[in-house]
């Protein structure tokens, strides 16, 4: 992820801002504005321990992207991604994707709705491209408590593959579940299980426990 001070005023407007903690609202939302902010907490799963507390602020929106800040707390870096209205990526930092990374939602969603989607990158500041595919899944309507609140979901089944064209023989597979809530327009929780020649390299979870959404 990749100045001190902006870091500090957004971490304090989190601490001080009052009733930033909510259930979710009956309604929808009426889509995404400049302001809004995400908190989640990360872990690692294998050793169960946390990796850090990162906010995603959006700081820009068009009629096709929006654009947002990611944050750690308590690290001076940050980094810079670019999503489409359906929150694939399309850009992660000196990283585009083409057409996006395909790991946002097909809307509306529903139980047994399925989708694939293929991609290319390249990183701008080593020449580094990359080839992807993904197959993704909606198995199920869950309700889901963290510290954010209650929120309804759709449980997301995806399952990635990711090689460098340099070298298509090794390949990076990620099983990803996210849970997703379409009242805030936003996951609640993704975990993820990286593997390479079929063996678990990483394995992490995300957990939204703060939210702002501007009306």
């Amino acid at each position: 992820m990749s100045k001190i001070l902006a870091i500090s005023l957004a971490l304090l407007l989190l601490a001080t801002w009052p009733r930033v903690l909510r259930s979710q609202p009956a309604e929808p939302n009426d889509g995404v504005h400049v302001g809004d902010l995400w908190v989640y907490d990360q872990t690692d799963d294998l050793t169960k321990t946390p990796i850090n507390t990162y906010t995603s602020m959006v700081t820009d929106v068009s009629p096709k992207e929006i654009t947002t800040s990611i944050i750690i707390r308590g690290n001076s870096g940050r980094a810079f991604v670019v999503f489409d209205h359906d929150w694939n990526r399309i850009v992660l930092n000196d990283i585009r994707f083409t057409p996006n990374d395909g790991q946002g939602i097909h809307a509306p969603l529903a139980v047994g709705k399925e989708w694939r989607s293929d991609y290319t990158s390249k990183n701008a500041q080593n020449g580094v491209a990359m080839k992807g595919s993904s197959l993704s899944k909606v198995v199920a309507q869950e309700t889901v408590t963290t510290a954010a609140g209650t929120f309804d979901t759709f449980k997301i089944d995806r399952q990635l593959k990711e090689y460098n064209v340099a070298d298509p023989s090794r390949f990076l597979d990620t099983e990803m579940f996210m849970w997703f809530s379409p009242q805030i327009d936003h996951w609640i929780r993704r975990s993820f299980v990286g593997k390479v020649e079929s063996r678990v390299r990483s394995a992490s979870t995300d957990e939204l426990i703060k939210y702002l959404q501007k009306q």
